[in-house]
């Protein structure tokens, strides 16, 4: 079938949800590339986002800390806690990124017309090492996929074996269940098209629209 438009909402009461989000942020993002992923990891930064906003909006999960506060902006929904968290992971040996210079299944396709030039704008500079800034970045759609460390393995065995994460597992495997097979096209034309008020920033929003999902 065709991609899915039914919108999860979560109950405008949240209170009885409170129990389930004792979560940490960096914990969080953890369990959503570790969990049920391909042993290659979970590309695209682009990607990240906008699972971390659905997990917030349709499942009710949002971190007990400083939370992620998504803002509109060049490919949409969009934190900058993220990238603040993802270089901490990878300091503290949790986590390694690798920027490829190929695409990588299922986003290969998204390259041709979702172009890095149309989510970075065109003045984005490089790094001494040939790496993205994060704060240039905004959002980028770097061909970056990140997995967990044998460390970052046994801190999510270790989450796992508690049973107040239960639910927060729950809820992390309904969303890629949902979402972790649609390629960056169809992700971003259901986001743009189900939650429009974080499109208004972006830069790629009338060539996503246009081009619709994949059939």
């Amino acid at each position: 079938g065709g991609l899915s438009l039914v919108r999860f909402i979560c109950p405008i009461n949240r209170g009885r949800y409170s129990k389930l989000q004792k979560i940490k942020r960096r914990n969080l993002l953890l369990l959503l590339i570790g969990l049920d992923s391909h042993p290659v990891g979970l590309g695209g930064i682009t990607r990240l986002q906008k699972l971390l906003f659905l997990l917030g909006e349709e499942e009710c999960l949002k971190p007990t800390d400083v939370g992620f506060a998504f803002e509109a902006y060049k490919a949409g929904p969009y934190s900058p806690e993220l990238y603040d968290d993802l270089e901490l992971l990878e300091n503290l040996g949790l986590l390694e990124g690798e920027v490829t210079s190929e695409a990588s299944e299922p986003e290969a396709e998204e390259v041709d017309h979702l172009s890095f030039d149309h989510l970075m704008g065109r003045n984005v500079e490089k790094s001494a090492e040939g790496d993205f800034d994060g704060a240039s970045a905004a959002d980028a759609y770097e061909e970056r996929r990140f997995q967990l460390t044998e460390e970052g393995r046994d801190r999510v065995n270790q989450l796992l074996k508690s049973g107040e994460m239960v639910p927060v597992v729950n809820k992390i495997r309904r969303i890629k269940s949902r979402y972790g097979k649609y390629s960056l096209r169809d992700l971003l034309y259901y986001v743009y098209t189900k939650y429009p008020d974080m499109t208004t920033e972006s830069e790629i929003r009338e060539e996503v629209l246009r081009r619709g999902p994949r059939r």
